[in-house]
């Protein structure tokens, strides 16, 4: 039985070998993504640290540099909040009262040179810093 299942398993390993050698030809033939942002990895790595926060307080301070990489990219850089119910899925917008009373209740996404940042603020604190950017 264990035969058969390798034999049957070989030439799906080989086709996703295949798929993965023609995908790497075409990433190297596209630029990197961090060409078109050169602080793509500071700000990934700025996010990582807002999702990774324990506390309201912390999580607020988190945002506040995140955004502070966004300012120190230079004008013109389009950042765009959405505020979701997960629950349903609708939109609600980010001065919302619901929003601001229970903001942990929401999935807030910011979008920023077409990279999608995601996370659940665990204060009002925490969205402060987008409203009055």
């Amino acid at each position: 039985m264990k035969f058969v299942a390798a034999r049957l398993l070989i030439p799906v390993l080989l086709a996703a070998g295949a798929g993965l050698h023609a995908a790497q030809g075409r990433a190297q033939d596209t630029p990197p993504l961090a060409a078109t942002s050169p602080d793509a990895a500071a700000l990934q790595s700025a996010w990582t640290r807002v999702r990774a926060a324990l506390t309201p307080a912390q999580q607020a301070l988190e945002v506040r540099r995140f955004l502070d990489l966004v300012r120190a990219g230079g004008p013109g850089r389009a950042l765009e909040v959405d505020v979701r119910d997960p629950a349903s899925g609708r939109a609600v917008p980010l001065d919302d009262p619901a929003v601001l009373q229970r903001p942990q209740a929401h999935q807030v996404t910011v979008v920023l040179d077409g990279r999608f940042y995601d996370f659940r603020p665990l204060s009002r604190a925490a969205l402060e810093p987008l409203v009055d950017r």
